[in-house]
């Protein structure tokens, strides 16, 4: 039995119990006392799971009601319907063996088999995969060196460059790698896709990694183009959409606030923004409801993509 498997069979006797003891919970388990001990302590420790022992009583009990091992199985039948949409999509997920999809079902689905193909996990628009260009970066990050690549633009023009992998990241379907461009002398953000080439160069990093500057890079503004100073964009949000927006997260430092416009409720969202180009797309996609307020350049610059737009598509 697994120790997740030991975890939930620990949680359910002391829940429909008011004390069990530890021979008990051997014999449940199949294990020595010795190894419940152990399973009790990591349950403590890694899961905050309110368990005491009397010596009076003889037995393990819990101080208070607890949860979180509830739904246990439910919470496995999701990931496993995740993990199976994914093995289907290499863009996705490099690998997801298929012997680990056929023990999850086997172990802790049985129950639920009659119903597995009528629950679905559908995910986002993606992009090709190219598995040995993945193993070079990971080796790359893993052993501290500068990789060489061949990199297409969205133009489709191609340059030859070296940079020194820090972050893989999955972005809404599509992976980037965050690394330190030694041609530009600063960290870049790279669509995998678009590397056509690469190859191993063995030089070691020229630039050491900066944990607080990648933390910065991941955290401090929206969307995937990660650039070392944000700023503050608001966008102006009109009916009807406005219980969308309402119980939308758009990034953890975002501010939201109540207004009037024209006589008539709207919502003003604002948070920190590296790069336009993202958030304007998500603003378009919201129109004619929304509009960028300020600062005054990204309201020019999305002002000027709905005119190219009309522009380029008249009636």
């Amino acid at each position: 039995m697994s120790q997740a498997r030991r975890t939930f069979a620990i949680h359910e006797l002391l829940k429909s119990r008011k004390i069990v003891p530890l021979r008990t919970l051997a014999e449940e388990l199949e294990v020595s006392d010795r190894q419940v001990k152990r399973d009790i302590a990591a349950m403590r420790r890694d899961m905050k799971a309110p368990i005491e022992y009397s010596r009076e009583r003889n037995g393990y009990y819990y101080t208070k009601p607890y949860a979180l091992c509830d739904y246990g199985d439910e919470k496995m039948l999701l990931f496993y319907l995740f993990a199976q949409r994914i093995a289907k999509n290499l863009s996705l997920m490099p690998v997801v063996a298929r012997d680990l999809l056929d023990t999850i079902e086997d172990k802790y689905l049985k129950e639920y088999q009659p119903i597995l193909d009528r629950i679905s996990y559908e995910l986002a628009d993606h992009e090709r995969f190219r598995p040995g260009i993945v193993k070079r970066v990971l080796d790359a990050m893993r052993s501290g060196t500068a990789l060489g690549v061949v990199y297409q633009n969205a133009a489709g023009e191609r340059s030859q460059r070296f940079i020194e992998p820090w972050h893989l990241m999955n972005y809404s379907g599509k992976w980037y790698i965050l690394a330190w461009c030694r041609s530009s002398k600063e960290p870049r953000t790279f669509l995998l896709s678009r590397i056509i080439e690469s190859m191993e160069t063995g030089e070691p990093f020229e630039k050491e990694l900066d944990e607080r500057l990648l933390k910065k890079y991941l955290e401090e503004s929206y969307g995937i183009f990660k650039l070392p100073e944000a700023q503050e964009m608001t966008i102006r949000f009109h009916e009807p959409i406005l219980p969308i927006v309402r119980d939308r997260e758009w990034h953890p430092k975002q501010r939201m606030i109540e207004a009037t416009c024209a006589g008539k409720p709207c919502l003003e969202l604002t948070l920190p923004v590296a790069d336009p180009i993202e958030i304007t797309y998500m603003v378009l996609g919201f129109a004619p409801h929304a509009e960028v307020v300020a600062p005054k350049e990204y309201r020019k610059y999305w002002l000027g993509r709905l005119k190219e737009a009309v522009k380029r598509f008249p009636r």
